[in-house]
């Protein structure tokens, strides 16, 4: 294990895991609270062909999938104030589309497979040090925010129109919080793939979740279930010889489940 450490692939993998763990389950918070569970398609895969285009530009892929995820971030924020964030239709256009230019630009990129399979599955261990820099970036970026904007946070998750009525800048909240978060899931795309960005978001959201416990601790458990996920696949990875995304995947799922299992009616009371 000493020697593995020793790696900078695997200390840079670490560190991203670690910050993700502990950050990106808010995220995944958000877009529960806020039933952007159809949107979040949209934003992977504008991610995935903004990060399409840099390749066929010549230009480093992550910024250009940033860019794309905040660009269609901004364009569900103005459609979910229209209430049609959750719509099929328009969303599942954008996707279709979103995905058929992707392979396009693959294609006349000459993009070979393994490129393009790493942005669909993302490869932990080739991260770069500006992209482990970015990712932790991104991830201290939402810790900061959910501390510092708690209160304002929960009002907004909870009623935007109660919100302003408080005096809460509600609108400003509500941009600020579905951008970051698009923000993430673009970050998340590089470390599991575009298509697995729920390993590191929605999942510790959905085993935080379902303690029912108010706004902040939902968010400290989001962030113990994160890490748990995060290093319990990649420990996964390693015993079995798996690909790492995969992993935590598995490892994310099972905590769910074994959340909702312990909790079911009934479980837990004295027999008569």
């Amino acid at each position: 294990m000493t020697e593995i450490l020793a790696l900078p692939v695997f200390r840079r993998a670490l560190l991203a895991l670690v910050a993700t763990g502990i950050a990106f389950p808010a995220l995944g918070t958000v877009i529960l609270s806020l039933e952007l569970i159809p949107a979040r398609f949209a934003v992977m895969h504008s991610a995935l062909l903004g990060a399409a285009v840099g390749l066929l530009a010549g230009l480093d892929p992550l910024p250009c999938a940033l860019a794309a995820s905040l660009l269609a971030g901004a364009g569900i924020a103005r459609m979910s104030e229209r209430g049609s964030a959750s719509a099929g239709g328009a969303l599942g256009l954008v996707m279709t589309a979103a995905l058929g230019l992707s392979f396009i630009l693959f294609y006349k990129a000459k993009v070979d497979s393994l490129q393009a399979f790493s942005l669909f599955w993302g490869n932990i261990l080739a991260l770069s040090r500006a992209e482990t820099a970015a990712v932790t970036a991104g991830s201290v970026l939402v810790v900061l925010l959910s501390r510092v904007f708690l209160k304002e946070i929960r009002a907004v998750l909870y009623d935007r129109e109660l919100a302003a009525v408080l005096g809460i800048a509600a609108r400003p909240v509500y941009y600020g919080l579905i951008l970051v978060t698009c923000l993430g899931i673009g970050l998340a795309m590089r470390l599991t793939g575009a298509l697995l960005a729920d390993a590191v978001t929605l999942l510790p959201a959905l085993a935080a979740r379902s303690l029912k416990k108010p706004l902040g601790p939902t968010l400290v458990w989001g962030a113990v279930f994160g890490l748990a996920s995060n290093l319990g696949g990649l420990l996964l990875a390693f015993a079995l010889d798996l690909p790492a995304s995969p992993a935590i995947i598995l490892i994310g799922t099972g905590i769910v489940l074994a959340l909702r299992l312990t909790r079911l009616p009934g479980r837990g009371r004295a027999k008569a």
